[in-house]
């Protein structure tokens, strides 16, 4: 009787771990990456202004730029450089 109770959760056991190895689920297929990128773009608003808007990395590109456009310059300035980074 102990054998037959012992064979019978060793066969429950391996049925589990096959079960679960199986095949993949519609969602393990969906986190491919075109997948994701095509539920991404689903998420993001279709027409945003700041979307729109030419941003420069040079505050001398951006207002000649709004000198040309006769537009007004915003600027935003977060310092992460270094002083003698010549970027711009």
């Amino acid at each position: 009787m102990l054998r037959v109770t012992a064979v019978g959760m060793v066969v429950v056991l391996l049925a589990s771990a096959v079960w679960a190895v199986e095949s993949p689920t519609p969602k393990e297929v969906a986190n491919s990456p075109e997948a994701l990128k095509a539920e991404i773009e689903a998420l993001r608003a279709a027409k945003v202004a700041w979307r729109e808007i030419a941003w420069k990395s040079c505050l001398l590109e951006g207002l000649k730029e709004s000198r040309a456009k006769k537009k007004p310059v915003l600027l935003w300035v977060f310092i992460d450089r270094p002083i003698d980074d010549a970027r711009c």
